[in-house]
């Protein structure tokens, strides 16, 4: 049977993946052991999505319910139609909506699976252009925004980001971070690093920082458990005591990357947060921080690593400022064994800066709240209070791209409130998920199997200035199309031309050209050939340094070099830092400090709830065995919001003696919607860990929900029947 090569597109590693293809059907993923960056490796995610791609609740045909569904007493389901039928429908709605209420009535959401898809990126741009809306939400102000934050303000540019060199460190420290569960991730990817981190391990070389026994913890030669929220003052503490190291302070005064004046402007700052004060924070004892200290400094080659167990807590922003701070004072930036900057075979940055994205933006802040938008998004934690909010530029509609808002919006009850009111729902995805089951249309959108593919976006993500096309394997089932040609129908349908621009529509009508049009065109700044990169497997790599020049070019800031003593963040060190302090009274529940930021190896997206080995890895929670013989040892238990006794999950409940006292960890991102594989009964909210976020208190530079510490209350759950 034909095999043809292809990438896995469920996460920035992008891993070689081999297509068995039979009758124009996928019927098997496997690793690519030629693939010049995975070399073999892939998690299973990346396999089984072949399970994803032939499911047979898949939507193949557009879906839709007649104008008015919503004030009638039984609702109709969604039903098979044309495209010319559903387009007509979306687009008299969208333009009805914004001639009404103006352009910023109308939003976008982008979910995880969008950002992988440079199709999904161009036309959610054309159609917010053709819509004139600034109201563009995403998936990134749910996870790791603070990141494109901080790389602005140390490295000049949103997208000069880094990658670990976990095969030539001499010590590993991750904190709050399992690459072994959900690879190295989260714009920092490395694809097959994963035997390089195993290696660290079986050398004594990895630490990990982190509440629970995780995956990588499990391999770790030492396991660190501190308290939820305490990762700031931590990191604080390590900087101070880096800056404290004669030999490492001469270090980066001599560091030409780094200005010597910031180094007294830090070591002040940093003063506060003594051993004493990490300790508390953190709940470890003084003797663990010590050791974990000594080993940083004695290091030559130390990797400090942070992940979305920081970046989901109550400082998301400064932890991760604080984690890059320590790096570059550790003497490991652009170095072997440390952070690698890698810029793309098409300079991304550069181009970031040409077109005039700012990782955030003042200007452009959201309805609700104020935050600054992130890459052009803004807050999506805000979004059921834009729609809720009466006034002017309340939110009304929103086409939603890839994702599932009614899931993976903190504060569920009120965001699925939220999409229920609004006037008009679209959602482009491969299937009825929970916020499709709330939409007023449903367009089937072709997977990365079905659809021509260039990374042109995500270039500085990989261990080598690499472009590669690849093309689709198998044609789109059904009559799925591509985001891209969605997008634009759409926005044609509403009578707008796309991206704003009629000149732009005739020169997209002209000359059909796509996403990969639009590479090939941007491959005119990269040195690389077109046949190279379009009919190479794996893609061509660029000839340019393998460590992407940050000390030879410098930052992009006019002085070339590292701004670390940023005012801000370290005016946010005198504030307020760590997680909020116990509820009180608590005499209705158990306290325990929730975790979120935990991904079982089989899942990422809700598209990947639709596999047999997400079904093996339904919502769980785990605690210690101490705090369960609280409960009395039952195998459910009941997690409340200790604000609001109606908001709680039922959920299994496992004893764990790796989770740290005080904490319970379950996974978000498991809905509600009958097609949901392992939802099941549980509750009537679901297993869903964003039922138990709250809202009130948002990270302060990007407006990112708080998932990692906040605090509910456990219980056994109560007898069935019973409204609790």
């Amino acid at each position: 049977m034909p095999v043809t090569p292809t990438r896995c597109r469920i996460c920035e590693s992008a891993c070689g993946l081999l297509a068995t293809v039979e009758d124009q059907t996928v019927t098997q993923l496997a690793p690519d052991p030629e693939h010049p960056l995975s070399r073999g490796y892939a998690c299973r995610k990346g396999p089984a999505f072949a399970e994803v791609q032939n499911h047979p609740l898949r939507v193949t045909r557009p879906l839709l319910r007649p104008e008015g569904w919503r004030s009638r007493e039984h609702p109709p389901p969604l039903s098979p139609t044309s495209w010319e039928g559903t387009l007509a429908a979306v687009g008299t709605r969208l333009s009805g909506i914004a001639k009404a209420h103006g352009p910023d009535a109308v939003g976008l959401f982008l979910g995880n699976a969008s950002g992988h898809s440079l199709g999904a990126v161009l036309g959610g741009e054309a159609l917010r252009g053709g819509a004139g809306t600034r109201k563009a939400y995403s998936a990134l102000t749910l996870d790791n925004s603070e990141m494109f934050v901080v790389l602005e303000q140390v490295m000049g540019n949103p997208m000069a980001s880094f990658l670990a060199d976990y095969e030539h460190a001499d010590l590993v420290v991750l904190i709050g971070t399992d690459p072994v569960a959900s690879q190295p991730s989260q714009i920092q990817s490395r694809p097959g690093a994963i035997p390089h981190l195993l290696e660290r391990a079986r050398e004594d070389q990895l630490i990990v920082v982190d509440p629970r026994r995780s995956d990588t913890a499990r391999r770790a030669s030492l396991h660190l458990r501190p308290r939820p929220g305490g990762d700031a003052a931590l990191l604080a503490w390590l900087v101070r005591e880096a800056l404290a190291s004669p030999a490492h302070r001469r270090a980066a005064e001599n560091d030409p990357l780094l200005h010597p004046e910031e180094l007294a402007t830090l070591a002040e700052a940093m003063g506060p947060f003594d051993l004493d004060r990490a300790a508390a924070a953190t709940g470890l004892a003084p003797h663990e921080l010590q050791g974990l200290r000594d080993r940083l400094l004695v290091a030559e080659r130390p990797l400090v690593w942070s992940g979305l167990g920081v970046l989901l807590g109550p400082d998301g922003t400064v932890g991760y400022w604080l984690t890059v701070t320590l790096q570059a004072l550790l003497g490991g930036m652009d170095r072997r064994g440390g952070y690698l900057h890698q810029r793309g075979a098409i300079d991304l940055p550069a181009l970031t800066a040409r077109i005039g994205t700012r990782g955030s933006d003042h200007d452009l802040r959201s309805r609700i709240g104020g935050y600054p938008a992130v890459l052009g998004t803004v807050a999506s934690a805000t979004l059921a209070d834009d729609v809720l909010t009466p006034g002017d530029g309340q939110l009304r509609a929103l086409v939603v791209i890839g994702g599932n808002p009614a899931v993976s919006l903190p504060d569920t009850v009120r965001a699925q409130r939220a999409l229920k009111s609004l006037e008009l729902l679209v959602c482009v995805d491969l299937f009825v998920n929970d916020t499709g089951a709330l939409a007023d249309a449903v367009l089937p959108a072709a997977t990365w199997l079905e659809r021509d593919e260039i990374d042109l976006h995500t270039g500085p993500q990989r261990p080598e200035a690499r472009l590669a096309v690849d093309r689709a394997v198998v044609p789109p089932r059904g009559d799925c199309r591509t985001d891209w040609c969605i997008l634009l129908d759409i926005c044609r349908a509403a009578g707008w031309a796309p991206f704003g621009s009629r000149l732009a529509d005739l020169g997209l009508k002209i000359t059909g050209i796509g996403p990969l049009g639009i590479g090939r065109a941007a491959n005119l700044l990269s040195p690389l050939p077109w046949r190279a990169v379009a009919n190479q497997p794996g893609g061509a790599k660029a000839s340019l340094p393998a460590l992407g020049r940050l000390r030879e070019r410098g930052t992009d800031h006019p002085d070339g070099r590292l701004h670390l003593a940023v005012p801000a963040f370290l005016t946010a060190l005198t504030g307020t830092l760590g997680a909020d302090s116990m509820p009180e009274p608590a005499r209705t529940g158990h306290p325990l400090q929730l975790v979120t930021s935990v991904r079982p190896v089989e899942t990422m997206n809700s598209w990947l709830h639709h596999t047999k080995g997400a079904d093996r890895r339904a919502p769980v929670a785990r605690l210690h065995p101490d705090d369960l013989s609280t409960l009395g040892t039952p195998n459910r238990i009941r997690l409340r919001r200790p604000d609001d006794d109606t908001l709680f999950v039922d959920v299994a409940a496992v004893a764990d003696d790796g989770v740290r006292p005080g904490v319970v960890t379950l996974p978000y991102g498991w809905g509600h919607h009958p097609d949901a594989i392992g939802a099941g009964e549980d509750g009537p909210h679901g297993v869903n860990a964003n039922v138990l976020v709250a809202t009130d208190r948002l990270e302060p530079f990007t407006g990112q929900p708080l998932s990692n510490g906040q605090w509910v209350l456990a219980s056994a759950p109560a007898p069935a029947g019973s409204e609790g």
